[in-house]
């Protein structure tokens, strides 16, 4: 009797192969059961993630010009392709011709850019398929779906790293300040670290348009207002000094010049002075926002300038102050605070036409493009999130180690163990809190938006992948900044498997150019340890300590 004979490397082969596929298989589930698990115990919320999802993909269709005329992802065709027709065609494929088609255009994505919007909708395709079929990845196919999710992160950190910079649009009373000195743990440099210039760079002027003067000053005689106010609040209506000064391009010229990597935006995003449909980011900086839940933002802020008034930075007068904020009524912060009390995020995601539109004129047409430009930021965080994935997302994201947790700057119970402000909030609160529909509508968007980046941030780092690989080749002159070395990215591209050389590295191996010439990030990190420097003699001579 003949004994078939085995062929053992085929067995072995076979072997490897099922082994992968069951690992890549329970990597897949476990991540999704992990951020998207309640989803199957909650039917209600099931369904209104599902219509954010599709809310994210019809918003993916939009081409530049239809409604937004700025979609610089767009501007790559592979982008397009995967945007407009691939992430929406899953609905109607079978899902493993599917992931082939995505697999073949995404390594082939321009590696300059980091393509937040169509990694969003690639993944939002997946997660709605999962959410639609049982909650299952069938396991053919959860090889090719770990491999995407990888080449997502790939193309994220490239384009993080040759992005360099972040602006961080900080939506006031939303962890912003916080989010600042997060930056300078990382060794992130600016123009300014301290807890009321919030890092932002003064010739932008980025500065926040909170009161309205002119109903101010018919409150209270214009020589008892502080200085302080006047400069730093009260400039609702007011538009940016010089657009020049403060477009993209001259933006980051300034930034490079002084070895910035990292500044903050208290105000809006930009282009937005000529209509909201001009609205966009700086698609050559690392876009990033947090957002809050706008109910508790909303209040917070009204304390905050409350609390700001009755100290010595502003009317530091009790009649004075109980002139102004006793007894007051809606519709009096209303007219002073006209931004702060109706649909902020929306505001500040559209520009400055938006920005200073009267109250109750933020329409639903205005939602839609917020969204659209919300989707484009690089890293979308939501305060009230989960704390493991917000870690996630700062890791992961940014390749930073220190975290929002670690530090709580202007806390409001010290502050109103200082002063009660909650005595002067209005009695019909809710009439204000109930005209913000469309801010609590973009903030549940938002919600089911920040779940998607740890998707693939989550999959990376079960494979055992690290946001900073150890044995990338970093300048050691450079500022540490996680992804966002600024113009010291050479090592660190040719680690993560860049293709393309930055114009410095050109500059390098050809004539030289810029040798010699001054390091403005050693320069900035100088006067850094001068200044802290000077502090702590001063604070020694004056006897002062932490």
């Amino acid at each position: 009797m003949n004994r078939a004979r085995i062929h053992w490397p085929s067995v072995l082969l076979f072997c490897l192969g099922f082994f992968s596929t069951t690992a890549a298989s329970n990597i897949i589930q476990d991540v999704f059961m992990e951020l998207f698990g309640e989803l199957t115990k909650d039917e209600k919320a099931r369904t209104l993630r599902l219509a954010h999802l599709d809310t994210l993909l019809a918003l993916g269709t939009s081409r530049p010009g239809e409604k937004l005329l700025h979609i610089p992802e767009y501007a790559d065709p592979k982008a397009r392709q995967l945007g407009i027709n691939i992430s929406q065609s899953l609905v109607s494929s079978d899902l493993d011709e599917w992931m082939n088609r995505v697999m073949e255009v995404v390594p082939k994505l321009d590696e300059m850019k980091s393509f937040a919007m169509v990694r969003r909708l690639l993944v939002a395709a997946l997660i709605k398929y999962w959410l639609e079929h049982g909650n299952k990845i069938p396991d053919e196919c959860t090889l090719k779906v770990q491999e995407l999710l990888l080449q997502l992160y790939k193309v994220h950190r490239i384009g993080a790293v040759h992005k360099g910079v972040m602006e961080y649009l900080h939506i006031s009373k939303s962890g912003g300040t916080s989010w600042c000195h997060i930056a300078e743990l990382n060794g992130c440099v600016t123009e300014r670290y301290d807890r009321s210039y919030v890092c932002q760079v003064k010739k932008f002027d980025d500065k926040v348009r909170w009161l309205n003067m002119t109903f101010h000053m018919l409150q209270i005689p214009v020589y008892r207002v502080p200085q302080y106010v006047l400069k730093r609040f009260s400039r609702f209506g007011t538009f940016r000094k010089n657009h020049d000064m403060s477009a993209c391009s001259a933006r980051r010229q300034l930034i490079a010049s002084r070895g910035y990597n990292y500044y903050s935006n208290e105000y809006t995003v930009h282009g937005g002075h000529k209509g909201m449909e001009n609205a966009h980011m700086c698609s050559n900086f690392f876009n990033a926002i947090v957002l809050r839940d706008p109910l508790k933002r909303l209040v917070s802020h009204m304390k905050f300038v409350m609390w700001t008034m009755s100290g010595d930075r502003g009317y530091n007068d009790t009649i004075l102050f109980n002139r102004m904020y006793a007894n007051r009524s809606s519709e009096f912060w209303q007219a002073l605070g006209p931004a702060i009390v109706d649909n902020y995020f929306i505001r500040s995601l559209l520009g400055e036409k938006a920005f200073h539109v009267p109250v109750g004129t933020v329409s639903r047409e205005m939602l839609s493009l917020a969204e659209h430009v919300l989707v484009q930021f690089d890293l979308v965080l939501v305060l009230e999130q989960d704390t493991e994935v917000k870690n996630l997302i700062t890791s992961y994201g940014v390749g930073w180690n220190h975290t929002l947790e670690e530090v709580h700057d202007k806390d409001s119970n010290v502050r109103e163990a200082e002063f009660n402000t909650t005595a002067y909030i209005p009695r019909d609160l809710d009439r204000l809190l109930q005209a913000q529909t469309l801010d609590m509508e973009l903030f549940e968007f938002t919600k089911t938006l920040a779940q998607l980046d740890p998707v693939v941030y989550a999959v990376a780092r079960k494979v055992g992948l690290q946001p900073l690989p150890p044995e990338s080749s970093i300048d050691s002159e450079g500022p540490p900044c996680g992804l966002l070395r600024g113009q010291y990215k050479e090592g660190l591209l040719t680690s993560l498997g860049a293709k393309k050389p930055t114009l410095a590295a050109k500059r390098k191996k050809g004539k030289g150019l810029g040798a010699g010439r001054k390091d403005p990030a050693r320069q900035a990190r100088a006067s850094r340890a001068s200044s802290r420097l000077g502090v702590g003699i001063e604070n020694r001579q004056q006897g002062g300590g932490r």
